[in-house]
């Protein structure tokens, strides 16, 4: 509740879909509501899909392709960089 940003979000965004009969209060926290609801589901996606991918990426086969990768990856760079012409 003490975030700026959010205040200005809820004071600028809000407003649009309170219409003149309504309450304002009522409809302010049930819209607020809803927002808060997506953006807790929103996390939930997000941190369900960071854990799977840091399961697969502990998988001691893709390490070893990722590791033997940015290898060969950083030794074309330094060859590269080796050949350049000054």
């Amino acid at each position: 509740m003490l975030n700026p940003k959010a205040a200005l979000f809820y004071l600028a965004f809000l407003p649009q879909f309170i219409g003149p009969a309504d309450s304002v209060l009522q409809k302010s926290m049930f819209l607020t509501g809803i927002h808060i609801a997506q953006s807790m589901l929103w996390m939930v996606i997000v941190s369900a899909g960071v854990d799977r991918a840091r399961r697969f990426f502990l998988n001691a086969t893709v390490r070893r392709w990722l590791d033997g990768g940015s290898g060969a990856l950083l030794v074309g760079f330094g060859a590269r960089l080796a050949l350049a012409a000054k």
